[in-house]
């Protein structure tokens, strides 16, 4: 049932949620639902960019001041990215022992502009964030939207290594219909992030990247925050033969997309960030 998706002709990489089966998003356990948004028809398509943040101990200081600044920059620069015709939402959580959402719910950018700035302590529950992500990507949680939605961008940061059982919870995430085709992109942060965690997160080692101080660090969230938004809020229906593009076609496309551009930068405005040291400037 997780694996049946639905698509309208004309927007063929919009996920139709009432074709999406939650029962393995539930791990394993059928939910009925009523229909009550059976019949609305959205004035937009949606979708939603989740900040996966960690804010453990070892993030005190510049780290956390970093990325609170960069946040604060960034919710003005999303506005508007989706064109005319898409919503785009943030949905951001913190995790260090415990893990709680910054944002009770998505909200669009237009109206979360006021970053709440976040301070740092404890451990590194990446494990039960995972898990606590895979029970929101449901269409009754936070994928709630009226019919039509882009699959999600998820941003992962982390300075460190879980401290709980991380693969248990990825694992449940992995069946995730959502999960599954959403755009992926992780950031480790300073010198002593578990990279290894970070890249089977993503699935791909180049959508895995190392920040070695706070400017790159503050230029890395910007840049792929922005971008992968406009890649992942964009249509595609057709390929240049046009054949009809599957689910699998779409999803695959726009990593291609966001890949090439993580790439791009690399090369080109970091290509020297392997010489510099990992912890300067924090």
């Amino acid at each position: 049932m997780a694996d049946e998706m639905d698509f309208k002709m004309e927007d063929f990489d919009d996920i139709d949620m009432d074709d999406w089966g939650d029962d393995e998003v539930q791990g394993g356990e059928s939910v009925e639902e009523e229909d009550f948004l059976e019949g609305m028809e959205p004035s937009k398509k949606s979708m939603t960019i989740f900040f996966l943040i960690d804010t453990s101990g070892s993030m005190g200081g510049t780290k956390i001041g970093t990325v609170n600044a960069t946040m604060e920059e960034l919710l003005p620069e999303l506005i508007g990215l989706g064109g005319t015709e898409t919503d785009i939402s943030i949905a951001a959580m913190r995790y260090d022992s415990t893990v709680s959402w910054i944002t009770p719910e998505p909200m669009r950018v237009e109206e979360y502009q006021i970053w709440p700035r976040q301070s740092a302590n404890g451990m590194t529950a990446m494990g039960a964030a995972f898990e606590e992500l895979n029970r929101k990507l449901s269409r009754s949680a936070f994928m709630n939207k009226p019919s039509l939605s882009f699959a999600p961008v998820i941003f992962l940061m982390s300075d460190g290594a879980p401290n709980d059982d991380w693969r248990k919870g990825l694992t449940l995430l992995k069946k995730n219909s959502w999960y599954k085709y959403d755009l992926k992109i992780a950031v480790g942060i300073g010198s002593a992030p578990n990279m290894d965690v970070l890249r089977e997160f993503t699935g791909d080692p180049e959508l895995a990247i190392q920040a070695h101080g706070a400017e790159e660090l503050k230029r890395l969230i910007q840049f792929l925050a922005v971008t992968s938004s406009q890649i992942g809020s964009k249509s595609m229906s057709l390929t240049d033969d046009g054949r009809e593009l599957t689910a699998e076609d779409v999803a695959g496309s726009k990593k291609e997309q966001l890949k090439e551009a993580v790439v791009d930068l690399m090369d080109n405005e970091f290509a020297d960030a392997d010489d510099m040291d990992f912890d300067a400037g924090w």
